[in-house]
């Protein structure tokens, strides 16, 4: 039976049930109240950020470490077994200084472990370690 559009607007009762429907726009408004007062709460949280002073620590002239396929190390362009790189960062060569080390890919990981231990104790400024994005 098909009903005509002034029976509709009269008052006969559809067939279309919108509960649900509302239930889904109220859940979704209050899913969007709720997000947009969280963004809100982000934006204004104050943070006290730590003062400091800025110190000259060295030089900070960037050194250069390169681990090479043979098993030596290359420093000012000089090649240094394991006993005399030992001496030259015993000397305090890399104090306060920043350290920049390269690795060859098929370098061994105790060589790279050997060169972190050496440097551990020498009061670096700054360590980086140089890799390769794929």
């Amino acid at each position: 039976m098909k009903k005509t559009r002034k029976s509709l607007l009269e008052g006969d009762d559809s067939s279309l049930d919108m509960t649900s429907m509302l239930d889904v726009v109220f859940i979704l408004l209050i899913f969007v109240m709720v997000a947009m007062s969280f963004q809100k709460e982000v934006h204004s949280i104050p943070v006290a950020l730590p003062k400091t002073s800025a110190e000259s620590g060295g030089s900070g002239v960037k050194k250069e470490v390169f681990l090479l396929k043979n098993g030596n190390l290359r420093y000012a362009e000089l090649d240094f077994t394991e006993s005399d790189w030992k001496q030259i960062v015993s000397r305090g060569e890399f104090q306060n200084h920043v350290v920049w080390i390269y690795g060859d890919e098929n370098v061994g990981y105790g060589k790279f472990v050997f060169v972190l231990n050496s440097l551990k104790n020498s009061n670096l400024k700054e360590l980086h370690l140089a890799v390769k994005k794929e």
